[in-house]
């Protein structure tokens, strides 16, 4: 059983390589760079403070059904890859639902060619979020317990279109999306004007499920669905995080920046994004579906 699993696993994971050379994904990307457990991790590294913050606005309104309302359809699930982030280090991670809905296996990236399996998903009944859990940790975020404000800043880190990515935004106001397909619900979530992207790919998937952070390195949100033509990226409101959390009974004890010893700024995501990813605290999601080979594509 364990040996099949892994080659399962082996298997999977070529494909994934395969396809990054081909261009192929949408919703995948390169593994973070290796990290072995034994070896002690390298002092964190120091960032320069970068750009100055720009001003935030009002505090953000309260939720509302008059919210403007726009449309996700979540096709047939095939093997897919997306993107995780650590709220413990004793691993406990968040994602999207729709990257690890409809998985028969699941796993996280921790080195090329290796991939760890997580062990339970448990998926938010009305939200696209879901919490996985896996035996080996990585240094935790934390969650921002400040109120959301207009034009306040956002980063967001993960994999889109195969390779490491992170965008930079201002936050614009609230929405309502409204699923179909797969599973159906409609939730409230919060709409980021996109800013910077590094790199320049033509789209955002596989930056799904990874984390929405504010200039402290706190988290604002899980990363859900983009806009290319408007320049939108949305995450998961601060409602359905905490119901999330209340549901799989989880206390977060991530520290503020993952162990770094500054939030990202303008100057610096880049750098930043890259040593979240080194470190493992975001880490790449490898869904499987079934127990044949298929092509993977974006969830």
């Amino acid at each position: 059983m364990g040996g099949g699993f892994k080659k399962g696993w082996l298997i999977l994971l070529l494909v994934v390589a395969f396809q990054l050379g081909s261009g192929y994904f949408e919703e995948s990307t390169e593994t973070p760079a290796p990290r072995r457990p034994q070896i002690a991790p390298p002092p964190p590294p120091q960032f320069e403070s970068g750009e100055e913050s720009v001003a935030a606005g009002p505090a953000l309104p309260a939720a509302s059904t008059r919210d403007p309302l726009f449309l996700i359809e979540t096709g047939e699930k095939s093997d897919s890859t997306g993107t995780a982030f650590t709220i413990r280090d004793d691993g406990i991670w968040l994602t999207a639902r729709h990257v690890v809905d409809g998985c028969s296996r699941v796993g996280l990236v921790v080195e090329p060619r290796r991939a760890v399996q997580v062990k339970r998903i448990l998926p938010h009944p009305r939200a696209d979020m879901a919490v996985l859990w896996t035996g080996r940790g990585a240094p935790a975020l934390s969650i921002s317990h400040d109120p959301l404000r207009i034009r306040q800043e956002g980063f967001h880190f993960g994999f889109p279109k195969s390779k490491p990515g992170q965008v930079t935004s201002s936050l614009l106001g609230r929405r309502n999306m409204r699923t179909t397909g797969r599973y159906r619900h409609t939730e409230p979530v919060i709409a980021w004007a996109e800013r910077r992207r590094s790199p320049q790919t033509d789209t955002l998937g596989g930056l799904s499920g990874g984390p929405a952070l504010n200039a402290k390195g706190e988290i604002v949100g899980v990363t859900v669905a983009s806009s290319k033509r408007r320049g939108r990226v949305m995450t998961t409101a601060p409602s359905s995080l905490e119901t999330m959390l209340s549901m799989a009974r989880v206390q977060p004890a991530g520290i503020p920046s993952a162990g770094l010893n500054a939030g990202p700024r303008n100057g610096n995501f880049i750098e930043y994004g890259t040593a979240l990813r080194r470190q493992l605290t975001v880490a790449q999601v490898i869904c499987r579906v079934g127990s044949g080979r298929r092509r993977p594509r974006r969830s």
